[in-house]
């Protein structure tokens, strides 16, 4: 009564055809998968280019209201002190490239109207 219970032995057709369902299960998961992340990818991607647009049109407006500010013909007072921060920052930049260049070609300042001498007088820190 044993034999009975027993399943029977898997014919060979019907093994190689569960092999091949599962591999084409295998590849089917994989195709779906991949598209999945190329599409994930892609849209990041467009994501990222969009951001980086909209900072760049940022900076432009930025840049639009600083220099209404600097002619006169926008008034803030909190823009205001942004624009003199801005101005400051510039300064030490330019001191900073002057340095470079004489530390690059051994040039030395010699004159006394460095932007150096400028920000000191301003009561600017040079760091």
């Amino acid at each position: 009564m044993t034999d009975t219970l027993k399943p029977p032995p898997a014919h060979p057709a019907t093994s190689s055809q569960t092999l091949t369902e599962k591999v084409g299960q295998y590849w089917e998961t994989l195709r779906l998968w991949m598209t999945q992340a190329w599409r994930i990818a892609f849209l990041m991607a467009k994501g990222a280019y969009l951001s980086q647009e909209r900072r760049t049109l940022f900076g432009k407006l930025g840049e639009e209201v600083y220099y209404k500010i600097l002619k006169g013909e926008l008034r803030n007072t909190e823009l205001q002190n942004h624009v003199k921060d801005i101005e400051r920052l510039t300064k030490k930049l330019e001191i900073s490239e002057i340095r470079i260049r004489s530390l690059r070609f051994g040039q030395r300042l010699a004159s006394r109207n460095t932007p150096e001498s400028v920000l000191r007088s301003d009561g600017g820190d040079l760091s």
